[in-house]
C-alpha cells in the first residue's frame, strides 16, 4: 500500500511540475476563461443585474469549456512525446496511472479556478457567504469532472477528430454535476434557495462517487485497447 501511494504521488508531481514549467496550458486556460466571460457579459446586455443572476452558471460553463481544453492538451502532449507509452509499459498497476493522472488534472484545474474565480468576485463585487464551502464546491465539482475527463481523454486520444469528440462525450455526462455546483454556487453568492442546499450536496457527492468508480474501473480496459 505504501508503494502504491508513493507511485501515485510521483506521477502527480511529474504532471504538475511539467504544467508549471511549461505555463502555456495554464495561461491559455486563463485567457480563454476571461475572454469567454467577457463574451457572456456582452451577450447578456448592459443590465448588470441580469448578468449577476446568471454568473454562477456562466462561471461553471466557462470552467467546463476551459477544462476540456486543458485536459485535451495535457494528454495529447504526453502521447506525442511517448511518455504515456512508457508509463503503460511500467510495472505498476493501471489504477496508479489513473489516480496519478486524475489527481494531477484536479490540481491543475483547481489552480486555474483559484486564479479565475477571485477575479470574478473582485470585478462584480460579490461577497461569498462561506469561503470554506466554496472551496469544497470547487473541489468536488472538479473531482467528478477530472475523473470523467481522464477516462475520456484516454479513450479519445488516438481517435480521429478527438478535439470534437471529447466535448461531445463529456458535456452531456456532466449535466447532473453542473446543475449541483451551479445551485450551490448561487447559494454561496446570493443566498438563493437555502432549503435545497443539502439535497444538492448529496446529489453532487453521489455523482462524484459514481463517476470516480466507473472511470477507475473503465480506465484499465481503455488503455489496454
Amino acid at each position: 500500500m505504501q508503494l502504491f501511494f508513493r507511485h501515485t504521488l510521483i506521477l502527480v508531481w511529474k504532471d504538475v511540475l511539467i504544467d508549471l514549467r511549461r505555463k502555456d496550458n495554464l495561461l491559455s486556460i486563463l485567457l480563454f476563461s476571461i475572454l469567454t466571460l467577457l463574451v457572456f457579459q456582452f451577450a447578456l446586455g448592459e443590465e448588470p443585474e441580469v448578468f449577476l443572476l446568471a454568473l454562477p452558471g456562466v462561471i461553471w460553463i466557462v470552467f467546463l469549456m476551459s477544462g476540456v481544453l486543458g485536459l485535451g492538451k495535457s494528454y495529447v502532449q504526453e502521447t506525442e512525446t511517448g511518455c504515456m507509452g512508457g508509463l503503460l509499459t511500467a510495472p505498476v498497476d493501471r489504477s496508479v496511472l489513473f489516480l496519478g493522472k486524475m489527481l494531477a488534472n484536479t490540481v491543475f484545474l483547481l489552480l486555474s479556478q483559484m486564479l479565475f474565480i477571485p477575479l470574478c468576485l473582485f470585478l462584480f463585487e460579490i461577497e461569498v457567504r462561506n469561503w470554506l464551502e466554496l472551496l469544497l464546491v470547487l473541489l468536488f465539482g472538479t473531482v467528478g469532472f477530472s475523473s470523467l475527463g481522464t477516462l475520456l481523454t484516454a479513450m479519445t486520444a488516438t481517435v480521429r477528430g478527438k478535439e470534437m469528440l471529447l466535448p461531445i462525450l463529456i458535456f452531456p455526462l456532466m449535466v447532473p454535476s453542473l446543475l449541483c455546483v451551479v445551485r450551490l454556487t448561487d447559494f454561496l453568492f446570493f443566498g438563493s434557495h437555502p432549503e435545497e442546499v443539502w439535497s444538492w450536496w448529496k446529489l453532487l457527492l453521489s455523482f462524484d462517487v459514481v463517476l470516480f468508480t466507473l472511470s477507475l474501473l473503465g480506465f484499465e480496459f481503455v488503455v489496454e485497447e
